[in-house]
């Protein structure tokens, strides 16, 4: 890779590992080899069993299975499955019915299975752990496999990402749902809850991105797990990140004369505002995230602005629009950039000459 001297101005549980028979639907129901993660990645026979994994029998009603596991219904409790794509699957009741069925079975809480008792955590789903006593596997907390019309079963926290569009993953209910109507001519966040942005009328989720579609966060995986429903200490929303169209090439000169501006838009974590001025901006407040990993600092210190930052305050200092540049030597053409605020979402943009 080649090596650039830069320059930087501010200018504005689920587990495939259980794999034990188990009885289901039919006369016997063995765990069919094939992965999934939805029923639709299934047979139209079949259901994805949204602990397991693995494609199994579906069921429409309770004649449809065996003495042994006679409830048909997903993990949410409908019968026969629901129109949104979800199959129900049989499932067991009580550990004398999965006996009667196979000695020395029991019905698994982790997988509402006949199966046989654990004898270790080994033994058990991710997020599940073993009662020695009683063979059993605790019930672990689990997103049932089907879409259910990107609901989020009752009772599982979504996180962001997480829905099927055109839900959101609301950070205060923790469920999916419709977008709230807002004002996206009104200062960021309008009407929309901490987490969310107002984009062209309705509340979104702030953007956000993954190592495989931005690689500058493969090894700065904080901003990635960004969760602003359970984050302790709730930072600065990046609502939008992008190149500006005019490259500001009076900040780069020397040996690095080739300029890549970016504008960065905020809302500040609610009951708090931006420094007014930008010597009171913290260290490590905004991060400007390189190609290589590198995490640069823009803000008072070593990497400080020329002028502009109070220029992009508004709303009493609760929203910022920063302007920054990055200066590269003549070579380079092409700069992707990551940026995320402290304890903020993590974004990414490609600015070129």
């Amino acid at each position: 890779m080649m090596k650039t001297k830069t320059s930087f101005w501010l200018a504005a549980a689920l587990a495939a590992g259980f794999t034990m028979g188990f009885a289901g639907c039919g006369d016997t129901m063995t765990m069919m080899p094939t992965t999934c993660s939805s029923d639709t990645a299934c047979a139209a026979s079949e259901a994805c069993h949204p602990i397991l994994k693995k494609c199994v029998t579906a069921c429409t009603s309770g004649t449809d299975c065996p003495d042994s596991a006679k409830t048909c219904a997903t993990f949410t409790g409908l019968a026969g499955g629901n129109d949104a794509g979800v199959r129900a699957f049989c499932q067991c009741g009580t550990d004398q019915l999965c006996d009667r069925g196979t000695a020395g079975q029991v019905c698994q809480p982790a997988t509402k299975i006949c199966d046989a008792k654990c004898t270790s955590n080994a033994g058990c789903p991710s997020g599940s752990t073993c009662d020695t006593a009683t063979g059993k596997c605790g019930a672990a907390v689990v997103t049932d496999a089907g879409t259910d019309a990107g609901v989020v079963d009752a009772g599982v926290a979504c996180t962001p990402g997480s829905c099927t569009a055109p839900a959101i993953c609301n950070p205060t209910t923790q469920q999916c749902g419709a977008a709230a109507a807002c004002n996206s001519g009104m200062p960021q966040p309008d009407s929309c809850v901490y987490g969310l942005a107002c984009v062209t009328s309705a509340c979104a989720e702030a953007p956000r991105v993954t190592a495989a579609t931005c690689a500058n966060f493969t090894n700065v995986m904080t901003p990635l797990a960004w969760n602003p429903a359970t984050i302790a200490t709730k930072g600065s929303v990046t609502t939008a990140f992008a190149p500006r169209a005019t490259n500001d090439t009076t900040a780069c000169t020397g040996g690095t004369p080739n300029a890549f501006t970016y504008t960065v838009d905020l809302y500040a974590a609610p009951m708090t505002n931006f420094p007014a001025m930008i010597d009171m901006v913290q260290m490590s407040t905004f991060n400007y995230v390189r190609t290589d990993g590198q995490i640069i600092s823009l803000g008072a210190g070593p990497v400080r602005p020329t002028s502009g930052y109070a220029m992009g305050l508004s709303n009493g200092n609760k929203n910022l629009r920063l302007v920054w540049t990055a200066c590269g030597d003549s070579t380079i053409m092409t700069l992707r950039a990551g940026f995320y605020a402290a304890n903020g979402n993590a974004t990414c943009a490609v600015a070129n000459q």
